[in-house]
Parts: structure tokens; sequence; C-alpha cells
């Protein structure tokens, strides 16, 4: 069987990697420190970048149009990627079957553990303090908010869970975390050295922020609009960080994405 892997940065080099010492023929286009095969005019097994779109190319820094991709799929491609959003009913009006890992298991929990350490890497690099003894607050307490607060307690953090639901407060609390209540804030906000954001909405008022000490460190880990207007970023110590598994292990994510894949793939071959 033949893939095509197409943009993305290296992680999409340790997936290519991976799925061809598992035995498929890869051909890639675009990915970093591979060779580049000229692109057929139809492509039936395609693996774009995760996530996979940034606008109107593919992520990554080849400039692939995702017009250029899409007009090479039909009714017998197999397209693997990540929050495809707007572009899904496009591909599927070509007949392509879509393969979204975005929120899919047990890649999105597996995928956490990257995020959570590249978030603790960043926070490092940024700070003139140790996570020793800082007060964190994390925001969220998904699949990423529950593998950051464990690894920044494992730091011997003071780390304080918010979220919304009473039973994901209640778990916080049932593993030792101090908890508040997202957007309510019934404790003091200036407390905190570090915050690390995992829900996609500002959850902060204008008066919060303020409440809010310069030199703490802001990491938001959610998608665009993030925590904080953009209105208010450039005025605090806030770092927008986007695909932390690429940057700080992207072996270990680019593996994981392959392997994905593959269940797919073998699960499909069975039936």
């Amino acid at each position: 069987m033949s893939l095509w892997v197409l943009g993305g940065d290296a992680r999409s080099r340790f997936a290519a990697q991976y799925l061809q010492e598992y035995g498929f023929r890869v051909q890639t286009y675009g990915v970093p420190e591979r060779t580049d095969s000229p692109l057929p005019e139809s492509l039936s097994d395609v693996i774009l970048p995760f996530p996979s779109f940034n606008g109107d190319f593919l992520r990554g820094k080849k400039g692939i149009l995702v017009e250029d991709v899409l007009l090479r799929t039909n009714e017998r491609s197999r397209v693997f990627g990540g929050a495809f959003g707007a572009w899904a009913e496009v591909f599927l009006a070509r007949g392509a079957r879509l393969y979204d890992f975005y929120g899919a298991e047990p890649f999105t929990t597996l995928n956490a553990v990257p995020t959570a350490e590249g978030a603790i890497c960043l926070a490092i690099e940024n700070s003139h303090i140790t996570l020793h003894d800082a007060n964190c607050l994390v925001i969220g307490f998904g699949r990423c908010g529950k593998a950051l607060a464990e690894r920044l307690q494992a730091l011997h953090s003071h780390v304080t869970v918010s979220a919304r639901r009473s039973e994901d407060l209640a778990l916080a609390a049932s593993m030792g975390f101090s908890t508040d209540e997202t957007a309510i804030w019934r404790y003091n906000l200036k407390q905190y050295d570090f915050i690390f954001n995992t829900v996609p909405a500002q959850v902060f008022s204008e008066a919060q922020l303020d409440a809010i000490r310069p030199e703490c460190l802001i990491i938001e880990l959610a998608s665009m609009p993030g925590c904080i207007p953009e209105s208010r970023q450039r005025f605090l110590n806030y770092r927008f960080a986007p695909a932390l598994p690429g940057r700080f292990s992207p072996k270990t994510a680019g593996v994981l994405y392959a392997q994905s894949m593959i269940r797919v793939i073998e699960k499909e071959r069975l039936h």
C-alpha cells in the first residue's frame, strides 16, 4: 500500500519514517528533511498535518494549497488529518473518506502527554522562577488539563484546577488539587505565577484581567481566540503555544499519529 504524507512539521517526518518501517510504501511532499516526490494526478491514501490547515494552505513551510490536494482526491481516497473544519464538507463532496483524529481516541488522550510536557518546557524557558513552589492555575480539566496538572504537581508546584462542571471539580479535588470555578474565580487571581489555559474561550473579564500580576506567565494551549482578548494580550506576559508536541517531542507525537492511522487501516482490512 502506498501512502502520501504532505506538509507539516517534524511530526510528519517521524510519522512517515514509522509508516515506512512498518512496511508501507511512503512518499512525501513538503515534509521537513524528506525528498519531495512529484504529486500524482490522483491521491488514494493521504496523510495531512495535525492540525491540517492554515487558511487555504496545509500547515507547514512548503505553502501547499489545500485546493491542489482536494482536486487530486476522489471516491477512492482516504484522507487522514486533524481539525478539518469547513474543509471537511468540500473533501466529502469529492467522495473522499475523512479520518479526523482531533478529539478521537486513543490519539487525543495519548497526545495530551507531549502537549503537557511541552507546556512545562515553555514555562521554564520563559520564566525567571522555578515551577517548584510556584502557584499554578490550570484552566480546564480535560485530557490535556489532567496530564498537565499531574505533572506540575509532581514538580511540587501548588496547583489549582479550574473547571465549570461540578464532576470535574470533584475529580480534581479527589486528586489533591485546589479547585476554582472557571470564569467565576472565587479566589484571588493575583496569587498565580503561571496560568495554563486549555479552554478555547475567553474566561476573564476586564476586571479579572486587571487582577493578574504583570509577571504572571500565561500559556495559551487552546485554539484561538484563547482565554484573553487580543486587545489585552500584548499588555500581559502571554504566550500563544500551538503545536507544542511538534516543537518539543515531534518523534513521540509523529509515532502516535502514525499508529492511529495504522489502527484504522488494519481495522478496515479485517472488514
